[in-house]
C-alpha cells in the first residue's frame, strides 16, 4: 500500500531551542534541529510511520532542494519531486523555555508555467502506482489560486481517494473538484464560511456545507480536542489522549498522514480517524516535527462517537 504525498512549496523545517526570546539582542541558541520539511513532507513521514511506503512529490529549488532530497531518500520516502529554478525555502520555528512556538516561514520559489506542466505529468504517471495522494500546504509563486484542481480530476479520473489539506483560496478552489476528504482546521475553516464557530455543532454545520457542496468528507483538526469528521449523513468524533506536548507544530499533519495511511488500508472513517488522531497525539509529544514513536502510539487510546444524521 502506497501514499503519494504532494508539496508544492517544500522547505528546510529549522528548530531553534532558546531559553527566552529579547528582541534587539543577540539570540543564543542552545539546540538546532533541521530537516526536510513542508506540510506535506510532514504528511509523509507520518504516513510511512503507519507503516505505508510512500513517494513524496512537489517542487524543490537549489541547495536548499539538494538538502531536502538527500535527507527524504535517507528517510527512505522515495523522492519524486521536480526541480526548478531558485533555492527551497527555510522555515524557522523558534521554541522558548516557556514551550511558546513562534515560527517564521519564507515565500519560497517562482515557479513557471512549464513547471507546472512537468509536475502535473509527473503525478499522473506515479498515481497508477499508489493507493491514496495527499495534497498539502501553501503554493509557491507563480501557481494559479485552483493549483491543487487539476491534480484533485487526475486522482478523481484514476480512482484514487485524494485528501486536501490547505487553505484560503487555495482551498476554496481546490474544493470545486470536490476531493474525497478535506482537513481544515477551525480557524481555516471559519475563514473560508465566514463565520465565528464557537462550539462543535457551528464546527459541525459548517463542515456538512463542504459536504452538500460535493466534498465527501471534510475532518477538522481541533488541537488537544482531538477532530471530527463530518460526512452528508454521519459525524464522528475523536477525542485527543492527553500526552505530554513538547512540539505541537505539524501535528495537523500527521493527522492527514494517519488518514491516508486509513484509507489506504480501506478503514472505515471512524477507524481512519482515530488512527489519525492518536498518531497525531504521539506527534506532539515528539521533539522532532512531524515524527512520532510508534510503539508509544499503540499505547495510546482515542474515545470515538459516532452520529448518523
Amino acid at each position: 500500500m502506497t501514499v503519494l504525498t504532494v508539496t508544492l512549496n517544500a522547505a528546510i523545517d529549522k528548530r531553534y531551542d532558546v531559553g527566552a526570546v529579547t528582541l534587539g539582542r543577540v539570540q543564543r541558541v542552545a539546540r538546532v534541529l533541521a530537516g526536510p520539511g513542508g506540510k506535506g513532507l510532514n504528511v509523509a513521514r507520518g504516513a510511512q510511520l503507519c507503516g505505508q511506503r510512500v513517494l513524496a512529490s512537489g517542487f524543490v529549488a537549489g541547495f536548499a532542494g539538494a538538502f531536502i532530497t538527500d535527507g527524504v531518500a535517507a528517510e527512505g520516502i522515495g523522492d519524486e519531486f521536480v526541480r526548478v529554478a531558485g533555492e527551497s525555502r527555510t522555515c524557522i520555528n523558534i521554541i522558548d523555555a516557556a514551550g511558546t512556538s513562534t515560527e517564521f516561514l519564507e515565500p519560497g520559489v517562482t515557479v513557471t508555467a512549464d513547471d507546472l506542466a512537468a509536475l502535473e505529468r509527473r503525478f499522473a504517471g506515479l498515481l497508477p502506482q499508489v493507493d491514496v495522494v495527499t495534497l498539502s500546504g501553501s503554493a509557491p509563486a507563480g501557481c494559479p489560486a485552483d493549483v491543487y484542481v487539476p491534480l484533485v480530476r487526475a486522482a478523481h479520473e484514476a480512482g484514487r481517494p485524494v485528501l486536501l489539506d490547505t487553505s484560503g483560496v487555495l482551498l476554496a478552489e481546490g474544493l470545486r473538484a470536490a476531493p474525497t476528504l478535506a482537513k481544515p482546521n477551525r480557524e481555516e475553516l471559519a475563514a473560508l464560511v465566514g463565520a465565528d464557530l464557537p462550539d462543535l455543532d457551528a464546527v459541525v454545520d459548517a463542515a456538512r456545507t463542504l459536504c452538500v457542496a460535493g466534498t465527501g468528507a471534510v475532518v477538522v483538526s481541533l488541537g488537544e480536542e482531538g477532530a471530527v469528521a463530518v460526512t452528508a449523513d454521519q459525524v464522528v468524533r475523536a477525542r485527543a489522549p492527553r500526552v505530554a506536548a513538547v512540539n505541537p507544530v505539524g501535528c495537523g499533519d500527521v493527522l492527514v498522514g494517519g488518514l491516508a495511511a486509513g484509507f489506504a488500508r480501506r478503514l472505515d472513517l471512524p477507524d481512519a480517524l482515530a488512527l489519525g488522531v492518536r498518531v497525531s497525539a504521539a506527534a506532539a509529544a515528539h521533539p522532532e516535527t512531524g515524527r512520532f514513536d510508534p510503539a508509544f502510539a499503540d499505547t495510546l487510546e482515542v474515545p470515538v462517537t459516532v452520529h448518523q444524521s
